[in-house]
């Protein structure tokens, strides 16, 4: 999949989490920040394994989303592994 594919795809599965602050915009940045930032991640999988870890709403746990799933995906780099 192409890296736009996979950006717009990014975008796609954020505007349908529960709770997500969607906004187009930022979050089509947001999704190239996490591509170029975690080269090595499946980006995409792993918000769905975050979604997945917190009972498919995870705005329940946090206040802000946004760098919830950042810390989610530093974790995923450092550990190599999905969770």
């Amino acid at each position: 999949m192409s890296a736009l594919l996979t950006q717009q795809a990014i975008v796609d599965y954020l505007s349908s989490l529960p709770g997500y602050p969607y906004n187009p915009e930022v979050d089509a940045a947001f999704s190239a920040e996490l591509l170029a930032d975690f080269p090595g991640v499946d980006v995409l999988e792993q918000i769905k394994a975050f979604r997945c870890h917190h009972d498919g709403d995870p705005a329940k746990a946090f206040k802000s989303l946004r760098p919830a799933i950042r810390r989610w995906l530093t974790s995923a780099r450092r550990f190599d592994q999905p969770f």
